[in-house]
C-alpha cells in the first residue's frame, strides 16, 4: 500500500516539475529571445518616390510586424502563428458583405418579377374571356339594331304624310296673322320714340346734377390737400426732433464709454498683476517640487535608466549612402552641421554627400538591431524598487498648481 501511494507521489511530482520547467522555459524564451527589427529605405532623386519598409520578427518569425510605405501609401501586416492580419482586410470583408446583400436583393426581385409574370398571365385569360363575351354581345346588338330599323322606316313614312297635310293648313292660318303684325309694329315705333325723348331729357338732368357734385367734390378735395399738407410737415418736424435725440443719445453714450476707459485699464492691470501672482505662486511650487533631494533623486534614476535601455536598443548596424540638396545652401550647411553632431556615432559605413549647388535627395539607408523583452523588464525592476521614484510617483499624482 505504502509503495502505491510512493509511486502515485512520484508521478506528480515529475508532472509539477514538467510543468515549472515548461513555464521557466517560456519565461526563458520571452525574456531573453531577441526581437530583431530591419529599416531599409531609398530614394531615387524625388521625394515623391521615397520607399521604406520596417520588419520586425521575434521567435522564428512566430510574431512578424511588416509596414511598408511607397507611392505615398502605407500599407502593414502581422502575423501570431496562424493567425493574419493586414490593411485593407477590413475593406475586404466589407465588399464581401455588400456582395451578399447585393446577391440576395437581386433573388428577391427575381422572385418578384416572377410573381408579377403569373399574375400578369391570369390577367390574360381573363381578358380573352372578357373579349369573348363583348363580341357575342355585340352580335346580338346588331340583330337587334336590324329588326328596330324596318320598324322605324314604316313610322316615319306614316310621318311624312301627316306633315304635309298640316303644311296646307298651315298656310291660309300664316297670311292672317302677318297683317296683324303690321299693325303691331307700326304702334311698336311710337311708343320707342316717346321712350327715346324721356331719356334724353332724363340723362341731361343727370349730367347737370353731376357736375354740381363734382364741383362741390373739388372745393372738398383742396381742404383735405392742405390739411394733409399740415399733417406731412408735422410729421417731417417729428423726424427731425427723433434723428436729433438719437444723436444726443449716442453723444452721451460716447462719453460714458470714454470716462469708463481708465476704469477698464485699471481692471485689466489688477487682472494682469492677479495672474502674475498666480503664475509666480505655480512657480514657486514648481521649482520647490523639482528642486526636492528626494525627487531629484528619482529623476536622475529615471534618467540613467532610460540612457541604458537606448544604449541596448541602439542598431548594431547601420549603412547608409545619401546625396542631399537643397535650394537654398544656407539650409543645406545648417542640416549638414546637425549631422556632424552625431556623425560619430553612427560608424564607418555611413556616407553623407552634401550638394550646394542644385535640390537633390537620393540615397540608399539600412539599420539592422535587437530588442529583447528583459530590457525592459530590468528597467521596471529597477525603477519599482528605488524608494525615491515610489515616492517622486506618489508626489506627482497628488501635486497641484
Amino acid at each position: 500500500m505504502l509503495h502505491i501511494l510512493l509511486l502515485i507521489l512520484k508521478i506528480t511530482g515529475i508532472i509539477i516539475a514538467a510543468i515549472l520547467g515548461i513555464l521557466v522555459l517560456l519565461i526563458c524564451v520571452v525574456l531573453f529571445v531577441a526581437g530583431r527589427y530591419e529599416i531599409v529605405a531609398s530614394c531615387d532623386g524625388r521625394l515623391s518616390e521615397i520607399r521604406a519598409t520596417a520588419k520586425l520578427t521575434w521567435f522564428l518569425n512566430l510574431v512578424r510586424l511588416y509596414v511598408c510605405y511607397e507611392k505615398n501609401k502605407m500599407t502593414w501586416s502581422f502575423r501570431i502563428a496562424w493567425k493574419n492580419r493586414q490593411s485593407g482586410q477590413e475593406d475586404k470583408k466589407n465588399v464581401e458583405e455588400e456582395v451578399e446583400t447585393y446577391g440576395e436583393k437581386i433573388s428577391q426581385k427575381c422572385d418578384e418579377e416572377a410573381e408579377q409574370c403569373s399574375e400578369r398571365n391570369s390577367d390574360d385569360a381573363g381578358a380573352c374571356e372578357a373579349v369573348e363575351e363583348t363580341e357575342t354581345g355585340a352580335c346580338q346588338d346588331m340583330e337587334a339594331a336590324k329588326t328596330d330599323t324596318g320598324e322605324d322606316v314604316e313610322e316615319t313614312e306614316t310621318r311624312a304624310d301627316q306633315d304635309m297635310e298640316e303644311t296646307e293648313t298651315g298656310a291660309d292660318q300664316n297670311v292672317e296673322g302677318t297683317e296683324a303684325c303690321v299693325c303691331e309694329a307700326v304702334e311698336e315705333t311710337e311708343t320707342d320714340v316717346c321712350e327715346a325723348v324721356e331719356e334724353t331729357e332724363t340723362d341731361a338732368c343727370q349730367d347737370v346734377e353731376e357736375t354740381e357734385i363734382g364741383a362741390w367734390q373739388g372745393v372738398e378735395e383742396t381742404e383735405a390737400s392742405t390739411d394733409e399738407g399740415m399733417e406731412e410737415g408735422k410729421q417731417i418736424w417729428k423726424r427731425i426732433v427723433g434723428i436729433w435725440q438719437k444723436i444726443v443719445r449716442n453723444i452721451t453714450a460716447l462719453y460714458r464709454k470714454i470716462t469708463g476707459i481708465p476704469g477698464k485699464i485699471e481692471d485689466m492691470l489688477r487682472g494682469i498683476s492677479g495672474r502674475l501672482g498666480k503664475l509666480s505662486q505655480k512657480k514657486k511650487k514648481i521649482v520647490d517640487f523639482v528642486s526636492d533631494d528626494v525627487h531629484k533623486t528619482a529623476f536622475l534614476k529615471v534618467r540613467d535608466e532610460s540612457l541604458y535601455l537606448l544604449g541596448k536598443m541602439k542598431p548594431r548596424k547601420i549603412r547608409a549612402k545619401i546625396h542631399y540638396g537643397f535650394e537654398d545652401p544656407y539650409l543645406t550647411g545648417k542640416v549638414l552641421a546637425g549631422i556632424s553632431m552625431i556623425y560619430p556615432f553612427l560608424g564607418r559605413d555611413v556616407h553623407v554627400d552634401p550638394d550646394f549647388e542644385k535640390q537633390i535627395f537620393e540615397g540608399d539607408l539600412k539599420i539592422t538591431g535587437r530588442i529583447r523583452v528583459s530590457y525592459f523588464v530590468r528597467l521596471l525592476w529597477k525603477l519599482i524598487w528605488c524608494r525615491e521614484v515610489r515616492v517622486t510617483y506618489r508626489h506627482v499624482r497628488e501635486f497641484e498648481l
